[in-house]
């Protein structure tokens, strides 16, 4: 009877099923490294793009922060010009009503004086009258200039020192102050007609 040996063809048979397997695994090691490398390399281009963005992003915001700033101050400035535009229509018109130029000129009239007439036209105004002397009608011309724009009689003369109060009478000054007559037509001792002339601020 033939005996066979069959003992180094399975140990060649062994080894060359480990040396497939052992390229197989290391075929799919390298795989898997080639993979993760470039996952990573992947991973690390992905990240410094969306820095890059997000850095782009930042100077979008802060130049869009700044933006709203300025827009807010320009609806600030925006609307503190209308109430002064509101205010000086509001005022315009209280000093272009008849009523309030005449409560401003009777407001100014010194005891020592009496007014016979009052024009206004446009802007311009003129009063005559009579007056016991110079004095009293300095102080009649004088009592106009003073006259503050916002007055109300128990608070009627402006502050010179403050440059915010202003006057609601410009350009006042006596035009013309002659020495009264009686009727035979001598000289009145003292009394003066005068006219002033001005303007509304």
């Amino acid at each position: 009877m033939v005996k066979i040996n069959l003992l180094p063809i399975r140990q060649t048979l062994r080894r060359k099923a480990l040396k497939k397997f052992g390229l197989i695994s290391a075929g799919v090691l390298a795989g898997a490294i080639l993979i993760m490398v470039g996952a990573w390399f992947y991973m690390d281009w992905v990240i410094s793009d969306l820095k890059k963005r997000e850095g782009n992003l930042k100077v979008q915001l802060d130049k869009l922060v700044a933006a709203n700033k300025e827009i807010e101050k320009l609806k600030e400035e925006i609307n503190r010009l209308q109430k002064q535009v509101e205010t000086i229509k509001d005022l315009t018109k209280k000093r272009d009503n008849p009523a309030r130029f005449l409560s401003a000129v009777s407001l100014a009239i010194p005891d020592e004086v009496w007014v016979d007439t009052i024009s206004k036209t446009g802007r311009s105004f003129a009063v005559s009258g009579t007056g016991v002397d110079d004095t009293a009608v300095v102080k009649f011309v004088q009592q106009l200039q003073d006259l503050r724009k916002d007055f109300t009689k128990q608070d009627r003369w402006r502050k010179k020192d403050d440059p915010k109060d202003e006057p609601f009478f410009t350009d006042v000054k006596l035009l013309q102050s002659v020495s009264a007559t009686s009727g035979g037509g001598t000289t009145g001792l003292g009394v003066k007609q005068f006219k002033i002339v001005g303007n509304l601020k």
